[in-house]
């Protein structure tokens, strides 16, 4: 009987873990907990060879709790194909992904000072007030 009991109490503090992992993931990647007042990022679209003046610099006040894409939706002319796990961005400004080369989304991660590809869709990375965000052509 005191077996069970320890298994039982062994995956429920497991159980408690994944709960607690998924719960801190989604507040953290994905909530769309809008702050008070209006926020101001900074967005970056680059050309990579496309153009020979190839990036692009504005400064963007939004409402808080909007993601990514409306930021870039204010500057920009996106073309979008809708998937189950989200927006994919196929074009920029009448500037089309050709394979092997594609538009690739990255925040500017203040504390190393690098730019980091995102894990998260332009339509699910949630905007705070400062943030950096870049639109990039690949090629």
């Amino acid at each position: 009987m005191k077996t069970s009991k320890i298994v039982f109490l062994i995956m429920s503090v497991l159980l408690l873990a994944i709960m607690t992992s998924g719960l801190t993931y989604y507040l953290i990647y994905t909530s769309n907990s809008s702050s008070n007042g209006d926020i101001s990022v900074t967005v970056f679209i680059n050309y990579g060879t496309l153009k020979e003046d190839n990036q692009e610099e504005y400064n963007v006040t939004l409402p808080g709790g909007k993601s990514a894409l409306s930021a870039f939706s204010q500057v920009a002319n996106l073309e979008l194909v809708n998937y189950t796990f989200g927006v994919y961005v196929v074009g920029v400004n009448g500037y089309e992904e050709q394979f092997p080369d594609y538009w690739s989304f990255y925040y500017h991660d203040s504390s190393s000072g690098l730019w980091v590809y995102s894990e998260i869709g332009v339509d699910n990375y949630y905007l705070e007030d400062g943030n950096m965000i870049k639109l990039e052509y690949t090629g």
